[in-house]
């Protein structure tokens, strides 16, 4: 099973409709946590991919992808695969 962390602020909304699209590309098995940032920056390990929607990740063991094309909507099929790409690593 793979692990992605989606993270942000106050974008809750955003980050499920992210998560979704996420989980439907990928199609198999994949555990999604959902982070706002406002509350804790500590993130557990073992994640394979990190979503940040806003800059905040440095230094994590995992890649961390820019979520920001949620939000515009602009490159979020590319970001999508991008993600899809570094699952099946």
């Amino acid at each position: 099973m793979k692990k992605i962390l989606i993270a942000g602020g106050l974008c809750g909304t955003t980050m499920l409709m992210a998560a979704e699209k996420i989980k439907k590309r990928w199609g198999g098995d994949l555990y999604v946590k959902i982070q706002n940032l406002w509350e804790t920056g500590y993130v557990e390990p073992g994640y394979d991919v990190i979503v940040e929607m806003f800059p905040y990740f440095e230094d994590q063991p995992c890649p961390v992808v820019s979520g920001k094309p949620f939000i515009s909507h602009v490159g979020e099929k590319a970001c999508v695969e991008t993600i899809a790409g570094l699952l099946e690593r």
